[in-house]
């Protein structure tokens, strides 16, 4: 197995040293220097951005689009549950009709027994029979007598998390749940909050796919920004197109929040690119982004020199 490369982070300075020793050793001017290190610099922004693959990196491949889309589709369903699942809706009804009746809850009991009083289609067959009886009786006030009597007996324990709903407002209750968390769920962290009922597995599918249409959207700030940036063209007229990458997942999410400005001050140049959405909810803070990001530029330019030191080397060796 190959040994895994690791980027030791770096600071800005520890970049801005690199560029000026670069471009002292392949005699090549320092604006042009800072060009293509900005342009490979925001596209490891991107690589560097999650959503990334298991193991890192790799942010923008296939596999980081998938991953995006599965961490989404995964957050979704912890907190919704569609009430036409009998397989997740079940337990969780149970659930609230326990926490309900022993909380002599009343009157979300009889919300929540209308609710399943319109749904007389059988989807919540797999309910033991006494339950089913309880929660089909039209009766509202006899039923939760029944279900205070029944559990009395029975020593059926409900769990603590909350269940609200049904809801429409998906998109509200999901965006207040991610602020909680800075956008990311920890791995094994509760939700945070109580779960809500959606009327249908298709209702949140939809909602699922229509959020998972943005995953990419971080990233694509700072492709904005290199788009910004002015080619470098050569002797020839050709441009450079330093920092090139495929990632059409990413490119659907472009927008006017990436920004670059340039500035000369005698011999140096001052280039500087911001994602105005880069670090929404501290995504790239707590993945440690923009050090990985120094760290790594300072690594390849590093090899870079060495590499045409080598060159060098050997050109000279075959014209002794």
């Amino acid at each position: 197995m190959a040994k895994k490369s690791r980027i030791d982070p770096k600071s800005k300075a520890d970049f801005d040293k690199a560029i000026d020793q670069f471009a002292e050793d392949v005699k090549v001017s320092v604006e042009i220097i800072t060009n293509e290190q900005m342009r490979l610099m925001l596209r490891d922004a991107m690589t560097f951005t999650p959503p990334m693959p298991k193991g890192g990196g790799r942010g923008l491949s296939d596999a980081a689009h998938k991953s995006g889309m599965g961490k989404l589709a995964k957050d979704v369903n912890r907190i919704f549950i569609p009430m036409d699942k009998p397989r997740r809706a079940m337990p969780v009804i149970l659930r609230q009709v326990i926490n309900m009746v022993k909380s002599d809850d009343r009157g979300g009991y009889l919300e929540l027994s209308t609710t399943m009083g319109k749904k007389n289609d059988g989807r919540l067959s797999g309910i033991s029979p006494i339950m089913r009886k309880i929660l089909d009786d039209t009766d509202w006030e006899r039923g939760f007598k029944k279900a205070k009597n029944y559990l009395s007996r029975a020593n059926i324990f409900g769990q603590k998390t909350a269940i609200e709903g049904p809801t429409n407002d998906l998109r509200g209750i999901h965006d207040r749940y991610k602020n909680k968390v800075n956008g990311r769920w920890p791995k094994g962290a509760p939700v945070g909050g109580p779960q809500y009922m959606v009327d249908s597995v298709n209702f949140l599918q939809a909602y699922i796919a229509e959020r998972q249409l943005m995953v990419g959207r971080v990233k694509a700030g700072w492709a904005a920004a290199m788009r910004l940036i002015p080619p470098l063209v050569t002797s020839k007229g050709s441009a450079r197109n330093y920092g090139v990458y495929d990632a059409p997942w990413v490119d659907r999410n472009r927008s006017a929040m990436g920004q670059f400005s340039m500035l000369k001050t005698g011999s140096r140049v001052m280039m500087e690119a911001t994602n105005m959405i880069g670090n929404i909810n501290n995504v790239s803070s707590e993945a440690g982004t923009e050090n990985i990001v120094y760290g790594n530029r300072v690594k390849q330019i590093t090899g870079t020199v060495e590499a045409r030191k080598r060159d060098a080397i050997k050109r000279a060796n075959r014209r002794k």
